[in-house]
């Protein structure tokens, strides 16, 4: 796509498009990290990084969407971008999803662990 100066954007779209997914799966990631080093409040960056990627389309529409005229109207293909990020949501939380309950502690019976010493 080529940029309009009569609708202008934050951001270019394949830019702004290229960010929100890139930070969809690195947000997740880093939150896993910080995780691990934190003793207290262990699930604050869990929130956070679920609250980024399920509001993500959000901040696409407001990075790359031009802005209009008072009297003009939104065209029929003007949402189409967020189609690609709509689909990325579910996946990127399904495998975060499976990522925190794979690295998630192992919680022992301590009788069980007195029995077998």
């Amino acid at each position: 796509m080529e940029y309009d100066p009569h609708y202008p954007t934050i951001l270019p779209e394949f830019l702004a498009l290229s960010i929100v997914f890139v930070s969809n799966v690195l947000i997740p990631v880093s939150a896993i990290v910080i995780t691990r080093m934190l003793r207290r409040h262990r699930w604050a960056p869990h929130a956070s990084a679920f609250l980024w990627v399920f509001f993500s389309p959000i901040t696409l529409a407001l990075l790359a969407t031009p802005t209009m005229a008072p009297g003009e109207e939104a065209g029929l293909g003007d949402g189409i971008m967020l189609i690609p990020v709509l689909g990325e949501i579910p996946i990127v939380l399904v495998v975060y999803t499976m990522a925190l309950l794979y690295l998630r502690p192992a919680r022992q019976n301590p009788s069980a662990a007195r029995s077998l010493s």
